[in-house]
């Protein structure tokens, strides 16, 4: 039988993401803190064979070695949390029957997540403060500023890598910085 997966891949405080995978699902045994993480939501319709009663989703860091698997049972998604920025994860699917029987793997979707931005070249001259912001090639990320590490202001979105200026930063006693990928 033939499976679409549907992936989305949101990233906390990162880029989202989506794709269409075309799946086979062989017949069962019988006849897939201090960093941001990021998530990725797989969807898919429903298996066509009547002795499935669930799914499996297997995922890793390498293709093909799955040392991750969550029991989703008798539904079409998923969401597959605290995925590490800056690694490439591979997805696949099995469904099972009611004794535990299990197809054999999906096709794998892959799934690279962002890594977290840098920030350097820090430069404080005539009350500017400015910094370069590295991070995933092409991805977009905003620059945030705080006077006490609580509350955060969006000051600048840019794509990187990218120098960011800020202007009114001699009008603060203090203030930090930080540059998250944009969801």
């Amino acid at each position: 039988m033939f499976v679409k997966i549907k992936a989305k891949f949101d990233r906390t405080s990162q880029l989202v993401r989506q794709f269409a995978l075309g799946c086979m699902l062989l017949g069962l045994a019988s006849s897939a803190a201090s960093a941001a993480t990021a998530n990725a939501t797989l969807a898919w319709q429903q298996s066509t064979n009547s002795t499935a009663v669930g799914y499996r989703i297997y995922y890793g860091a390498a293709s093909g070695l799955y040392t991750g698997v969550i029991v989703v049972g008798n539904t079409n998604s998923v969401t597959i949390t605290n995925l590490m920025p800056g690694v490439t994860y591979y997805f696949a699917a099995t469904t099972y029957d009611s004794v535990g029987n299990e197809s054999t793997f999906s096709n794998e979707a892959v799934f690279s997540t962002a890594t977290t931005a840098t920030l350097s070249s820090a430069v404080h001259t005539a009350g500017q403060f400015s910094f370069t912001v590295a991070g995933s090639s092409g991805s977009q990320y905003v620059v945030q500023a705080s006077s006490n590490l609580i509350d955060w202001q969006s000051i600048q979105t840019n794509t990187v890598p990218f120098t960011f200026v800020d202007g009114q930063a001699g009008a603060y006693a203090q203030r930090f910085y930080r540059a998250v990928p944009v969801q």
